[in-house]
């Protein structure tokens, strides 16, 4: 099959590509953590009473880091049903990411009724930050655990 494909889709198919290549172990590490991060919002939504603990964005963006860490390609509707929202506010919600340059959109070169949802990389160093601190030892706190003492 011989495709025609724009500069864009060249650039789109090349990042993809560079997506999946091979990992260091410490960015191994953080897909595995996020994959773990997301069973356990998963879990505890699951024994709450429905929207207690949910967080649609850092669901989303959770998503999209291990797809994309992984070469992986996510689509706006599989986004919005991993959002546990309704079409309208998955939607609200991708759209605040895109504006945040959190989150790009890219037209599908294969299916244009398809539009692929992926991080920029300022959402994926974002990522890479937020789970660095939480599953690196001492991350971010200095010193010994400090008790938790209620107000």
């Amino acid at each position: 099959m011989d495709l025609d494909l724009s500069p864009t889709s060249r650039r789109t198919v090349r990042a993809f590509a560079r997506a999946a290549e091979t990992r260091t172990l410490e960015e191994r590490l953080l897909v595995e953590g996020a994959r773990q991060l997301l069973q356990a919002r998963k879990k505890i939504a699951s024994l709450a009473p429905k929207g207690l603990f949910r967080d649609p964005a850092w669901d989303m963006m959770l998503e999209l880091f291990i797809s994309g860490e992984e070469g992986g390609i996510l689509y706006v509707k599989q986004i919005m049903i991993a959002s546990g929202e309704s079409t309208a506010a998955a939607m609200r919600r991708i759209d605040r990411l895109h504006e945040a340059d959190f989150i790009e959109r890219i037209q599908d070169p294969l299916d244009h009724r398809r539009v692929i949802v992926r991080l920029t990389e300022r959402g994926r160093q974002a990522m890479v930050t937020m789970l660095k601190h939480a599953f690196e030892p001492g991350a971010g706190r200095a010193g010994a655990p400090v008790p938790y003492t209620p107000r």
